[in-house]
């Protein structure tokens, strides 16, 4: 598994589960609990890659899982939406 889509997993996976989570339990909140889900997605996702210690590509590896993290949060915000109503 290539290096950047392997340290891009952890964050990713928090992601998917918190704003699936919101989606399904958190009601009206959604919208709160789909950008909690964001905030730890991308907080793992620096610890993660500085916990590499590999200087090269980082700036490439950190845009590459944010990227990630955010499209599965729109596609969150886009699923809730409908379902729950303005959060």
């Amino acid at each position: 598994m290539p290096r950047r889509l392997a340290s891009a997993l952890p964050s990713w996976i928090i992601a998917v589960v918190g704003t699936a989570l919101a989606v399904v339990w958190a009601g009206d909140q959604w919208a709160a609990g789909i950008s909690v889900a964001m905030g730890a997605s991308l907080l793992v996702s620096f610890i993660v890659q500085l916990s590499m210690q590999r200087k090269h590509g980082l700036v490439n590896r950190l845009a590459f899982t944010t990227a990630g993290s955010l499209v599965i949060g729109a596609v969150g915000i886009a699923i809730a939406w409908p379902l729950n109503g303005l959060g």
